[in-house]
């Protein structure tokens, strides 16, 4: 098979799942909130075996200590999915206010170039913004928008892959 087609392929299911996860923005951020889970208990445990293992590893105590942390907060989620939900949600709502306040700060240092303060302005004051909005509305924002999220990041994946296997086949052709 052609990567073209491949891409194409892939674009065509990311789209599926976005809507998807768009139309059942529930079972979506449980899904989510799930993966998280066990990523954390299966990445702790690998840390675990190597900082409990590899003699020469620098600082083996705290690094069993943060994938103890680590694979406790792994197994909390698990056990806990709605819980999880609502620490997630809360954890991205503080990220995007963060990195919205920083991009603020940013684009004032680059306001003689122009072209880059505004876009970076405006994209700052939208982060910080919905992670203000996110941290207030907690915990009912917590239910659909980690799903929502995850769906609008396959939507925009599956139409750049589409948009770029159409375009790599129209360029083999010739």
């Amino acid at each position: 098979m052609k990567p073209a087609t491949i891409m194409i392929i892939a674009g065509v299911l990311a789209l599926i799942g976005g809507f998807v996860a768009l139309l059942f923005p529930l079972p979506a951020s449980l899904a989510v909130t799930v993966l998280v889970g066990w990523v954390l208990v299966v990445s702790s445990a690998i840390g675990l075996y190597a900082a409990v293992f590899e003699r020469a590893l620098p600082s083996r105590g705290w690094a069993i200590v943060f994938n103890l942390i680590e694979l406790a907060v792994g197994i909390w989620i698990l056990a806990n999915p709605l819980q999880g939900m609502v620490s997630l949600t809360l954890m991205v709502g503080a990220l995007m206010f963060a990195s919205g306040i920083v991009r603020m700060v940013v684009s004032f240092r680059y306001r003689q170039l122009g072209a880059l303060f505004w876009p970076m302005l405006l994209s700052g004051l939208i982060s910080a913004g919905l992670g203000t909005y996110i941290l207030f509305a907690l915990p009912a924002a917590s239910l659909v928008l980690l799903g929502l999220l995850v769906a609008i990041e396959l939507i925009m994946i599956g139409a750049m892959l589409l948009a770029l296997g159409i375009s790599m086949k129209s360029l083999t052709r010739f």
